[in-house]
């Protein structure tokens, strides 16, 4: 066997090694995008049936049970029309209701995890940019039973943020057991994050899409998206085997468009990006506004709620027509009355003015439960509020151009709706318009979504949700060092050299060296023979020379004769990472002829300064 050949024992402990500890780089990191996939996955599905089995328990218990209210059920065809029932003799019991579980919220919130304040997203984005993808072990049991109160007692919001925020928790969990590193750990958090989701809304692909977009305001983190798509698969098979794999929503048959509806369409984003600003500046002024109020803090969530059955209560016994529709929708998530809405034809001039008011009213709802702390998510309402507003704009377009409209129309408008209006605002177009697609089953309207969501967007323009999302993965603090790495590996060393580098003689003494060194920038000399480098000496090595030997020792004594150099034909991360494989502060750099001449040095100092500031960093 050659020298240079490997030996078989080096061979198969670089094997073994592979498969304990592979990256997310490269074609070998199927195995672990399995390994994290499948474990998430299995975690998610079964939170996800946990999560949804509570919250119907609630609900079910205090608005139907105490309450009388009988909503429709989506994933089902409504009956008749305004197919749901209250009971105006208990329907005040609501301010009590929803007061009890803010304050529970509260004291959860305060005194256990605050971290499960709000609506969960942004601290998972938050997590996985700049807390290096670590969640504390009790979040996801906490935000489970705030979410619980908060949408169970009637708070209007959404389950994929507290989904999204317990499902990640677990998946970070997984970090010891198998060992992830830093990143694997942030993939892992976000695979929970698309497995709860893609389980709950019964939307894999377009979920597992989501926890790679929704990280960005214009870029997505393409490591995600595989272990999301194998979690989210897993995690909703689990669930539907349980709750069914049919869709979200059902939808009437025969649905479409035609060329001529494209300008509607293109009015609906422009409506739809409206009221996506509207959404966003309402939520975000209500949460400052929670926040400077003196209450105490254990209190505000309930302060906030306290506020909203106080308005559904005043407007159930004001407004009572078409069985109080206005106060009704507005309660918890809404999705019953969405589906509701996707089997109505158009409706009289006077219910659609109680649709346009639901949407303002559905906006202030979210605002006051989830602005004051309350633990819930955007997404819901934004599907409920874009689905009212893709309902509304058909149905007053019918009444003055009836030639472009049909009763069939209200349902691929309000669906169209849900996407173009949260698409927007969550600034993840690509992932809420596939989101919709699977959870109605409505794929022949890509092509009017498109034009929908594409005017939304724009019009919303720096208006988004998440406030912790940042704008691609150049600012985000989770890639600052491969960024960097790649930054180095395409700057030549001259970028950042110093030319000025103190040389000493190997006659001289090691005295004479160590007033040298001292007076350098640099932590090295370069060692001269006869004017040719031959070595270099450090501190380490003067101070290994006895003092009262100094005087008199010379430096040829000391000299490093094989020392770490870099030529002028390497780049910069070269440099870094001899400094790092030699453990020093500088490395010489000479030019790449032979006999090689000294040309300067490079250090981290400079190499850190270059980077901050490349243009005028002076490389000599």
């Amino acid at each position: 066997m050659k020298d240079h050949e490997p030996s078989w024992p080096g061979d198969l402990r670089r094997v073994t090694g592979w498969f304990r500890r592979p990256t997310l780089g490269g074609a070998r990191s199927l195995y672990r995008w399995a390994l994290i996939g499948v474990s998430v996955g299995i975690i998610s599905g079964v939170v996800a049936i946990a999560f949804f089995e509570a919250l119907t328990l609630v609900s079910n218990s205090l608005l139907g049970g105490l309450l009388g209210i009988n909503l429709p059920v989506n994933g089902v065809p409504p009956g008749a029309a305004f197919s749901w029932s209250t009971n105006p003799s208990r329907f005040f019991l609501l301010i009590g209701i929803l007061v009890l579980g803010g304050l529970g919220t509260g004291v959860l919130i305060r005194y256990v995890a605050p971290e499960t304040e709000g609506h969960g997203t942004d601290q998972t984005i938050r997590a996985f940019h700049r807390g290096r993808g670590v969640v504390r072990y009790r979040v996801p049991a906490v935000k489970f039973l705030v979410s619980t109160l908060t949408l169970g007692t009637g708070g209007s919001g959404g389950r994929e943020g507290p989904t999204a925020q317990i499902g990640s928790g677990f998946a970070t969990f997984l970090a010891r057991p198998l060992r992830l590193t830093t990143q694997e750990r942030r993939v892992a958090m976000m695979a929970g994050v698309g497995a709860g989701i893609g389980a709950i809304f019964k939307a894999p692909f377009g979920a597992a899409l989501l926890s790679s977009e929704v990280l960005y305001l214009s870029d997505f983190e393409p490591e995600v998206i595989m272990p999301s798509i194998i979690a989210s698969v897993i995690s909703y098979s689990i669930f539907g085997s349980v709750d069914g794999f049919g869709p979200e929503f059902v939808i009437p048959a025969g649905i479409g468009w035609t060329p001529e509806q494209l300008p509607v369409y293109a009015l609906l984003g422009l409506v739809a990006g409206l009221f996506g600003i509207l959404y966003v500046v309402s939520f975000y002024r209500s949460r400052a506004f929670f926040q400077s109020i003196q209450v105490p803090r254990v209190a505000v969530p309930a302060v906030g709620v306290a506020l909203l059955g106080t308005v559904l209560a005043g407007l159930y016994y004001l407004v009572p027509q078409d069985q109080h529709f206005l106060a009704v929708g507005a309660i918890g998530i809404g999705y019953g009355m969405v589906q509701w809405m996707l089997y109505q034809g158009h409706l009289p001039l006077l219910f659609l003015l109680l649709a346009v008011g639901l949407i303002f009213l559905k906006i202030l709802a979210t605002s006051l439960t989830v602005g004051s702390g309350g633990s819930a998510g955007l997404f819901g309402p934004g599907i409920v509020i874009g689905a009212t507003i893709g309902f509304s704009v058909i149905s007053l377009v019918d009444l003055a151009l009836p030639s472009l409209a049909a009763p069939q129309d209200v349902t691929a408008f309000a669906i169209i709706g849900m996407m173009a209006f949260f698409g927007s605002v969550s600034k993840a177009p690509i992932a809420v318009i596939l989101m919709v697609v699977e959870m109605t089953g409505s794929e022949a309207l890509l092509v009017p979504a498109m034009v929908a969501i594409f005017i939304g967007y724009y019009i919303t323009g720096h208006y988004h949700l998440y406030e912790e999302q940042v704008e691609n993965r150049l600012a985000s603090p989770s890639h600052t060092t491969e960024y960097f790495a790649e930054f180095l590996r395409h700057m030549p060393v001259s970028r950042a050299l110093d030319p000025q580098v103190e040389t000493i003689s190997t006659t001289a003494t090691v005295e004479a060296a160590g007033f040298a060194i001292s007076h350098s920038s640099i932590p090295v000399l370069a060692v001269l023979r006869n004017g040719r480098l031959v070595g270099e000496v450090r501190l380490v090595d003067i101070l290994g020379v006895p003092p009262r030997l100094r005087p008199t020792q010379p430096v040829e004594s000391i000299v490093r004769e094989t020392f770490p150099t870099v030529t002028l034909d390497s780049n910069l991360l070269e440099a870094v990472g001899l400094m790092d494989a030699e453990g020093v502060e500088a490395v010489l750099v000479v030019t790449p002829t032979l006999p090689a001449q000294l040309a300067g040095a490079v250090t981290r100092e400079r190499v850190v300064n270059f980077q901050r500031s490349p243009v005028t960093t002076n490389g000599g």
